[in-house]
């Protein structure tokens, strides 16, 4: 289902649904962090929920699950102050992350929408050890004529230096 009107980056709590025909494959990223053959085929039929609250403008706390797989859940926290905060991820262990608002026309691609006074999320997220990272950016677009929530991601693996960009796109399932 497109985003309502109502649903902005400042007002993203709610349910949401990774819609895979609209999203760009998500393996080679999973292949770049070096996940193993078999979680990324498992990964590859799962469906995955998105459940963001947030208790202010500048807090996002998301709650990623996988159904149809015994893969974990995923908690992020995103506090848009732009300081490294470090965290444990259940599949790629300790990591560092941090997060601010950003211009729309700052970042690399993407049609986004004029809401919250033009104003996109960019995240950052790395392996301590800087094997690999990621930059995201969040936002709503036009995906075949509807408004969706999207994330653009640009990832680096600095041991291979190989790098892949995806895109995401999510249905919204309600409040």
């Amino acid at each position: 289902m497109a985003a309502p009107s109502s649903k902005t980056l400042r007002n993203i709590a709610g349910r949401w649904t990774l819609n895979k025909d609209l999203s760009d494959p998500f393996g080679p990223v999973l292949k770049l962090q070096g996940v193993n053959g078999l979680i990324r085929s498992v990964a590859s039929y799962t469906s995955v929920h998105l459940k963001i609250e947030q208790p202010s403008q500048d807090e996002i706390h998301l709650q990623q699950t996988a159904t149809g797989a015994s893969i974990p859940a995923v908690t992020e926290d995103w506090i848009l102050d732009w300081q490294w905060r470090e965290g444990k991820d259940p599949l790629f262990g300790d990591m560092t992350g941090r997060a601010k608002w950003i211009k729309k026309e700052e970042t690399p691609e993407g049609n986004w929408e004029d809401c919250d006074e033009g104003l996109v999320m960019q995240a950052e997220g790395k392996k301590p050890d800087d094997e690999w990272g990621g930059t995201h950016y969040w936002g709503f677009e036009q995906v075949n004529g509807e408004r969706r929530y999207t994330r653009r991601i640009y990832m680096a693996n600095n041991k291979t230096n190989e790098k892949i960009n995806v895109r995401m796109v999510y249905d919204f399932d309600g409040e």
